[in-house]
């Protein structure tokens, strides 16, 4: 069932995902990575990560999975913010919780603005509606900014996994929102 697209700020939509998408999808994924986790440049590790796991090709294939939603932030005709949901991915702490918020990316110009509190909204109700489940995440464990963010958002510390790249280990906490 697709999700109803719902003005959030003026001209904001959050919507699914379309195939037509894919190429935008990859370019705002690939900006917001980089602005994120290279930040103190581009190793070969980081190269070759962006060029085999956020291609258009990649989204594309999320978008036609039935177990993975794609929705989209959109203000003007442009996407300014995506949510990808897998359904039917245990929490690796242990935590009933079957739907995972793989990816919440919001282009910088557009952080503060309710974007990513708007697509978290619209994850956390696909996760019910589809699964019945709580929505569980991960976050690198020095995104303060991130962090914060899900805490606010009613989400806490449930425990830790790691994030791979390369031969580096990056720590990630594991979040789920409380009451879950």
């Amino acid at each position: 069932m697709p999700l109803t697209s719902h003005t959030v700020r003026n001209s904001l939509c959050i919507r699914d995902g379309q195939a037509q998408d894919a190429n935008q999808l990859s370019v705002l994924a690939t900006q917001v990575w980089l602005h994120t986790y290279a930040t103190e440049g581009i190793t070969d590790d980081i190269a070759q990560y962006v060029r085999s796991e956020l291609t258009p090709e990649k989204y594309l294939a999320a978008l036609n999975e039935l177990a993975t939603r794609v929705l989209v932030a959109e203000q003007g005709g442009s996407l300014v913010g995506l949510a990808v949901v897998r359904f039917g991915v245990p929490c690796p702490t242990g935590a009933n919780a079957t739907t995972e918020l793989q990816t919440l990316y919001v282009q910088e110009h557009f952080v503060g603005r309710g974007v990513g509190r708007s697509l978290l909204q619209a994850a956390e109700a696909k996760a019910r509606e589809h699964a019945g489940s709580a929505l569980w995440l991960t976050v690198n464990a020095k995104s303060a900014r991130a962090i914060a963010f899900y805490a606010q958002q009613g989400y806490a510390n449930v425990g830790a996994t790691h994030f791979v790249l390369g031969e580096a280990r990056h720590e990630n906490h594991v979040l789920i929102c409380r009451g879950a």
